[in-house]
């Protein structure tokens, strides 16, 4: 792939998640509802049809997709639309997550363990940190002074300053492997470095984003979770993918390969920040 298209879709890219989460906290939960499905499209179409052990058809994929994003949506529905019955809501998941038993029994599955398998992994991995990204951007938190949007895209920016440094610095004094095993050029050295551009990137953000009146001690220790955390989230992607022998989640971004790879490490990210904001404002 060009270096052109790269670009160009990179630019495309940055613009479309800075946009959308600057906006406002509904411009930036439409945003990520969107990136939930398109998640849940390639985990449930792409990849499960690499790996081959799980059946993968239409019907599959959008029942994938819609137990997938329910709880997402279930939580845009409260507190982004304010409509409170949509708790309700909540009482029907149990059901249409074991519809799905029935699907398998009468579509005479041959191989249920892993179809229902991968169902799980799609509401853990993709459809719960989606749904606690969306709670933060609505604001339930006072100290997030009704602009959890503005917090979401800090904490984007620094998820991706982590990346950068640790990358650029890495591939320079980087000698001691972390995790060789997976990911033979993620170094220790790097690492740091992301920690670095990460605090750097947190103190900017104080000073942008100063409806969030934050001490500086809270950008710290979020930026050594948002290090530590997307690294670890990048190599569980890349171990996904080494097991099915292919380089990218999907071909949704041209020169830049598909939602998983863009988001891997900001989803794994997203428990850990959710925990740290609940115990450090004490909002339990």
């Amino acid at each position: 792939m060009s270096l052109k298209t790269r670009t160009v879709t990179g630019l495309a890219f940055g613009a479309v998640m800075i946009g959308g989460c600057l906006l406002d906290p509904v411009s930036c939960t439409i945003l990520f509802l969107l990136i939930t499905v398109l998640c849940l499209w390639e985990l449930g179409g792409h990849l499960l049809a690499q790996d081959g052990t799980a059946t993968v058809n239409w019907a599959r994929t959008i029942g994938f997709i819609f137990i997938g994003a329910y709880f997402p949506l279930l939580v845009a529905l409260i507190y982004i639309g304010k409509y409170e019955d949509a708790t309700k809501l909540a009482y029907l998941f149990p059901a249409l997550a074991f519809f799905m038993f029935l699907f398998e029994l009468f579509g005479k599955s041959l191989k249920p363990f892993h179809n229902l398998g991968f169902l799980a992994l799609g509401v853990l991995y993709i459809g719960l940190p989606f749904s606690l990204l969306i709670w933060m951007c609505s604001s339930p938190i006072p100290q997030f002074g009704g602009v959890g949007n503005q917090f979401i895209l800090a904490m984007l920016f620094m998820v991706w300053a982590s990346d950068v440094f640790a990358y650029l610095l890495g591939s320079k004094i980087g000698k001691n492997k972390m995790f060789p095993r997976i990911s033979p050029n993620k170094t220790w050295e790097g690492t740091f470095s992301g920690v670095a551009g990460a605090i750097l990137t947190g103190y900017l953000c104080s000073l942008v984003f100063t409806s969030l009146s934050f001490p500086m001690p809270f950008w710290i220790g979020m930026a050594c979770i948002c290090t530590l955390f997307g690294i670890l989230g990048d190599l569980v992607e890349s171990m996904f993918k080494r097991s099915l022998g292919i380089k990218d989640s999907g071909t949704l971004l041209p020169g830049h390969g598909g939602f998983l790879d863009r988001f891997d490490a900001f989803v794994f990210v997203i428990p850990f920040v959710f925990t740290y904001v609940i115990i450090y404002f004490d909002v339990w």
